[in-house]
């Protein structure tokens, strides 16, 4: 029976059936046995005889543009048939197996979300009938690095340990988002217009991240889940940007849900550390569906 699923706490997937295969080798030896489905396993471990496959991609720690990348590489082959109706796909991070799939054919899109911006090795084998081939060559791969897989491969890379990268400066590109999409600052007041008053932002945060990935949300005082309204985050330190509290917290509308919301540009980095307070990085803002 085919199968794939995650490990460690992500969602259970069932993949597609792997077709029975059809037909009779040229060889009149049956396939298991030329295989070697009964023969004494060889010193990697492996009780069928045939050839590894070679991954072909992802590979050399490439960065995916997808949370379900799909896994491709080289069929086996057996020294009396080239029959091979399966293959066992493994996904490990941190040295832990956290996805595994049994599938038919020479590649495989994984069926479950990877976390984000995070290393994975994959690696796969040939099985028939209960008998395994030996493992090919362990791959590596990074996953995006956005929730959504949408922008990939635009963030300014980490500072020197213990620095902080410079804020860049948006302003203009705050105003030409105020010029072009006026009527949505005009309606920006949430508490007023409800999923209506979070447009203007969202189109914000979006565009901004099309050149750096570091801008997103802010979480007031700190909370992932209570989105500042009209706060943005730029994430200055090393390493993940989701939940790190190492931002420029950046206000940028005047007149929140007063009688003319404007464009606006204001440090708020030093006043809410003064305050005795932080920012938290939050991409995207919590109940927002990406793309809509």
């Amino acid at each position: 029976m085919s199968r794939t699923f995650w490990k460690a706490g992500v969602a259970l997937a069932v993949s597609f059936a792997v077709a029975a295969c059809s037909g009779s080798p040229a060889s009149p030896t049956s396939p298991s046995a030329a295989a070697g489905g009964n023969a004494t396993a060889a010193a990697d471990g492996s009780t069928l005889k045939v050839t590894s496959p070679a991954p072909l991609a992802p590979t050399g720690g490439a960065r995916v543009d997808s949370r379900r990348p799909t896994l491709e590489w080289t069929a086996s082959t057996g020294s009396f048939t080239s029959i091979i109706p399966g293959y066992e796909v493994q996904v490990s991070t941190g040295g832990a197996v956290v996805y595994t799939a049994t599938v038919e054919g020479t590649s495989h899109q994984v069926a479950s979300d990877a976390a984000v911006d995070t290393a994975y090795t994959w690696r796969v084998r040939a099985v028939l009938e209960g008998a395994a081939g030996p493992w090919s060559a362990v791959a590596e791969f990074q996953s995006p690095l956005s929730l959504d897989g949408v922008f990939t491969g635009n963030r300014t890379p980490d500072p020197p340990p213990g620095q902080r990268l410079p804020l860049p400066n948006e302003s203009g590109l705050v105003n030409d988002e105020f010029n072009r999409n006026y009527d949505d600052w005009q309606h920006s007041c949430q508490e007023h217009y409800g999923d209506r008053g979070w447009v203007w932002i969202d189109k914000l945060v979006d565009r901004l991240r099309t050149k750096d990935l570091r801008w997103g949300y802010n979480g007031k005082r700190g909370n992932a889940n209570d989105t500042s309204l009209d706060v943005i985050d730029y994430h200055y330190g090393a390493g993940e940007s989701q939940n790190s509290i190492q931002v420029y917290i950046i206000d940028v509308l005047f007149q929140h849900c007063g009688s003319s919301p404007s464009p606006a540009w204001l440090d708020q980095t030093a006043a809410t550390a003064e305050g005795r307070s932080i920012g938290r990085f939050v991409y995207p803002r919590v109940g927002r569906v990406v793309g809509q």
